[in-house]
């Protein structure tokens, strides 16, 4: 198969390229840790690989999903290694990073079409809703399973309070209906 590139053509045999790189870029490609790819030409054309699949795969919140994880996961194993060394966990942190993957991977998947608006912001509204029921779950306990307990307690007086005043505002136009 033959694809034609601006003015050139070209086919799908490999094609040698050269680039120069700064030294901390090349340490960088030559720490890099990618599955299936041991040296830096096989990391170079993983790299191109992942990028050619994000920009084709567009608008398919399965595969963006994935990629949005991919992108956090060494976010996720670092925290996971600080915990295991300090003997403490963060489930909030954690349903984060999962609340965080899939709330980005629905907003650039976004609405398929002008038709779809109204289904897309409800969706966007359904994964806010997500987060705050889970932090006010975990407000439940006194003892949150966080770093710091207290934090669920400190942090949702707030949010109780904009509900009572939601709330009594609510009462008071269907009281007037």
């Amino acid at each position: 198969m033959i694809q034609k590139i601006g003015r050139t053509i070209l086919s799908n045999k490999s094609v040698p390229f050269s680039v120069r790189l700064a030294a901390e870029d090349a340490e960088f490609i030559a720490s890099l840790s990618i599955p299936g790819a041991v040296t830096p030409s096989d990391k170079i054309r993983q790299i191109i690989s992942e990028a050619r699949l994000r920009k084709e795969t567009g608008q398919n919140f399965n595969e963006v999903l994935k990629s949005v994880q991919e992108d956090i996961r060494p976010s996720v194993e670092y925290l996971r290694d600080l915990e295991r060394e300090g003997d403490i966990e963060s489930e909030l942190l954690h349903f984060f990073a999962d609340w965080l993957g899939e709330t980005q991977a629905e907003f650039i998947a976004g609405p398929e079409s002008e038709n779809d608006l109204v289904k897309y912001e409800a969706r966007m509204m359904q994964r806010a809703v997500k987060l705050m029921e889970y932090v006010l779950r975990l407000a439940i306990t006194e003892d949150a399973p966080c770093f710091n307990p207290n934090l669920m307690a400190n942090a949702t007086r707030r949010i109780i309070e904009l509900s009572r005043l939601i709330e009594a505002r609510n009462q008071k136009e269907n009281a007037s209906v």
